[in-house]
């Protein structure tokens, strides 16, 4: 079994507590975190050792891989301790905050052949990956745009992102694994709404080869939405995150030439295909995916490298 920790132990922190001690291919042994309180909590709860101090933590304990729920500030350094002991770490999305810090903890994970693994959850959301394998089969043919809605309230716990960071984070991976490429432009449109120190509405329009995506995030909306919408050549299809619900359109048309030459489409009765996905919590299959990558010694779904692509994305917009 594998020795795991947990540094910081917020809203995801907590998850991944727990997760790690329902996985039976793993041993929780220790968390970390700044408050005494909290830390009594989750010690009494999972019978586990709490550190206020992360070199103590490292220091006193035999640790095989630790995840890192801190915020985005505060990747880069605990990070860079971690892997010099050699210990394989899944970070929380973004993976730092510069691109130069994202590349030197790369080269320090070779360096000490220790594996970082980005926690964009989205990944290992099944209606996603049931999706990625519809457009590789070429169900909905060519793609030609993708749209993505990632709307709600503001979250009092990000201190130290915009919502470009936070949120879009999530959709420029999701565009760019989806279409297996990253874009070539990236425009922006970002407004501070409800708050003056950060951006808390944007939309980003990124184009590829011959492909478009456009991304809307927000801590504005009263409601919570989580929406993808992919149009292709033979088909359009509606993804839910949160319900992880699916469904394909699939084109029914035909060309013909009118009296001048010119082509015409025709398009006839549309076929409505629920896609199945399975039922299972992304957390759940991320963590244990990270648990497969260290024990089979393989690369991640999101290594290093591709969190630093999607947080170099974000980064740009941010910069515009």
């Amino acid at each position: 079994m594998l020795n795991t920790g947990v540094i910081g132990l917020g809203n995801m922190g907590r998850h991944h507590v727990r997760l790690y001690s329902e996985n039976k291919r793993v041993n929780l042994v220790c968390v970390c975190d700044i408050h005494q309180d909290i830390l009594n909590k989750f010690t009494s709860n999972y019978s586990c050792r709490g550190y206020l101090n992360l070199d103590d933590m490292l220091n006193n304990e035999e640790l095989d891989a630790v995840t890192i729920t801190s915020p985005t500030s505060l990747h880069y350094e605990i990070a860079k301790k971690i892997i010099q002991k050699g210990i394989h770490v899944l970070i929380e999305k973004p993976v730092t905050d510069t691109t130069e810090r994202a590349n030197e903890l790369i080269d320090l994970a070779k360096k000490h052949n220790v594996i970082i693994m980005v926690g964009h959850i989205e990944r290992f959301n099944p209606a996603v990956t049931a999706l990625k394998k519809l457009i590789d089969e070429g169900q909905a043919g060519r793609i030609i745009s993708l749209s993505s809605r990632r709307l709600g309230t503001f979250p009092n716990q990000i201190k130290d992102a915009s919502v470009i960071i936070d949120l879009a984070v999530h959709d420029i991976d999701i565009c760019s694994y989806l279409l297996d490429k990253e874009p070539v432009k990236v425009y922006a449109h970002k407004v501070k709404a409800l708050i003056d120190s950060r951006e808390d509405h944007a939309e980003l329009f990124l184009t590829y080869d011959n492909e478009s995506a456009f991304i809307q995030v927000n801590w504005i909306t009263p409601i919570k939405i989580r929406t993808l919408a992919v149009t292709g050549t033979r088909g359009y299809v509606e993804l839910d995150y949160l319900t992880k619900k699916l469904t394909l359109y699939k084109s029914n048309y035909s060309r013909s030439k009118d009296i001048n030459g010119e082509t015409v489409i025709n398009f006839k009765d549309t076929e409505k295909v629920d896609i199945p996905v399975q039922n299972i919590d992304q957390l759940t299959v991320e963590i244990d995916h990270f648990v497969t990558c260290i024990k089979e010694n393989r690369p991640p779904l999101i290594d290093g490298e591709a969190g630093k692509k999607a947080l170099e994305t974000a980064l740009n917009v941010l910069n515009q």
